[in-house]
């Protein structure tokens, strides 16, 4: 008997590659289905045995606890929808808009993710940017959301427009007044000083403004920022 009996090799069952975010791989280990960007895991299945103590969960808990009557929330990004999944789950009838640059990363998640299972979710494909300056253009109304998360990433990097003022002003625009919102920042130790000089420009914006740091057993470490809308 070797001692290497009963472990579970991580198995590729699907490969592929965008002009947004390069190399997309989905990885099965055991009863967790994983979703790489260039080495980065950006999504699991909701189901998977771990999801609670991963980033996502965690997104649930700042929610559950900031935002428990949740109705509405707009989602940038969205990767393999685990976020968008375990929402729907926790909230009753809530309504999900989420925004996604990259339309072969909407069909993984489609094929691989059960994106299409999560009901009173619409998926918008294009540019966040170009759908925070223009929201009406998509029908969505100004101030309307309970809440925004924003999870914006190309593999390990963070958007410069998820940096700019006109990006966090548009934000704030969508939000009920006192709305919560959310940032999901990778926190390894290349990434701390400018996510720290981040958090210093969001409490030009936001109110009561707080941190949550996830250690992850995917690739790094995240830190959750979130506050109000002033």
């Amino acid at each position: 008997m070797s001692v290497f009996d009963g472990i579970k090799l991580p198995t590729v069952i699907f490969e592929t590659n965008s002009d947004y975010n390069g190399k997309i791989s989905v990885i099965e280990v055991g009863s967790t289905r994983k979703l790489s960007v260039d080495g980065t895991v950006q999504s699991v299945n909701w189901t998977s045995p771990s999801v609670e103590k991963l980033v996502w969960g965690k997104v649930i808990k700042v929610l559950k606890e900031n935002e428990p009557g949740l109705r509405s929330i707009l989602v940038l990004g969205l990767g393999g929808g685990t976020t968008q999944q375990l929402i729907s789950k926790e909230f009753n009838g809530v309504q999900i808009v989420s925004v996604e640059i990259d339309a072969v990363m909407v069909d993984v998640a489609r094929k691989f993710f059960a994106l299409e299972q999560i009901p009173n979710h619409r998926v918008i494909i294009d540019d966040a940017l170009r759908v925070i300056a223009n929201p009406k253009e998509y029908g969505i109304d100004e101030y309307f959301f309970d809440a925004v998360f924003v999870d914006i990433y190309c593999g390990q990097t963070f958007p410069d427009l998820g940096k700019s003022g006109t990006f966090l002003s548009g934000i704030m625009r969508l939000v009920k007044h006192g709305g919560l919102v959310v940032f999901n920042r990778i926190y390894i130790e290349s990434h701390q000083d400018d996510v720290n000089l981040f958090i210093e420009m969001i409490e030009g914006y936001l109110q009561g403004v707080k941190s949550l740091i996830v250690a992850g057993k995917t690739n790094s470490d995240n830190v959750l920022i979130f506050g109000r809308t002033l």
